[in-house]
């Protein structure tokens, strides 16, 4: 297994903020480089070539969408995670039109490499207070489906889920520890909105995601996790 990690790069013109979010994504990221106005954004992200960066919208000399514009003509496949702390439709509006890959305000409701590691995946991370008005910044827009919102390997987890299987049964399959399962499933259970088995597995069913036909696998242990779920009982866990 190779050791090299994610290379991040920091567009923040504010030295304090742009010192914790090194200090948060450091334990499972490289920072390789961080610059607090456009012109020196642009250049070092073409040098750097970071995987993704993570910028707010009001920097010196412009705005973090600038900097996403320039460097989309060179390099296309660079990921742009907006921090910022505005949640202004115009703000929001602009760099969703130049394509970013989440929009997070800096009251952050989860782990900052944890949201990182969702865009990175494919998906968009998106602060609630901003989600709720995405449709009125423009509503030829289309919303996310509910498994739109998910990465490649929870939308697995999910299939497995959905058609009975218990965690135990999902981990052994995926080749994950029950823990990590559990991790897998909290997330999913924070994007989509739902607090038990029961709510996502109709949530699957509406969108077309698993055919209900296919739920063959129903068992006691898979009660027993939806009565987990909703805070009545443990989760049952893998036999030593």
């Amino acid at each position: 297994m190779s050791d090299q990690r994610t290379r991040i790069f920091l567009v923040e013109d504010e030295p304090l903020t742009r010192a914790g979010s090194r200090h948060l994504l450091s334990k499972r990221y490289d920072v390789i480089g961080e610059a607090d106005n456009v012109t020196d954004s642009v250049a070092m992200i073409r040098e750097l070539e970071p995987e993704l960066v993570l910028l707010d919208i009001r920097i010196k000399e412009g705005s973090g969408a600038t900097v996403v514009e320039e460097v989309r003509k060179t390099h296309p496949a660079t990921k742009f995670l907006a921090l910022t702390v505005s949640t202004s439709r115009q703000d929001v509006a602009r760099l969703l039109d130049v394509g970013v890959d989440g929009y997070l305000t800096k009251d952050l409701e989860g782990d900052l490499c944890d949201l990182v590691a969702e865009a990175l995946a494919g998906g968009r991370p998106i602060s609630r207070h901003v989600a709720g008005y995405l449709l009125d910044i423009d509503e030829s827009v289309p919303p996310l489906s509910h498994v739109d919102r998910l990465t490649p390997r929870e939308r697995e987890v999910v299939a497995l889920i959905a058609r009975g299987y218990t965690y135990r049964e999902t981990a052994t399959d995926l080749g994950i520890s029950v823990k990590t399962l559990e991790n897998h499933m909290h997330n999913i259970f924070r994007k989509l909105g739902v607090a038990s088995r029961h709510e996502l597995t109709t949530r699957m069913y509406e969108d077309g995601f698993v055919n209900p036909a296919l739920n063959d696998r129903p068992s006691a242990d898979a009660a027993a996790e939806d009565r987990a779920a909703s805070g009545t009982a443990p989760l049952p866990r893998p036999r030593e």
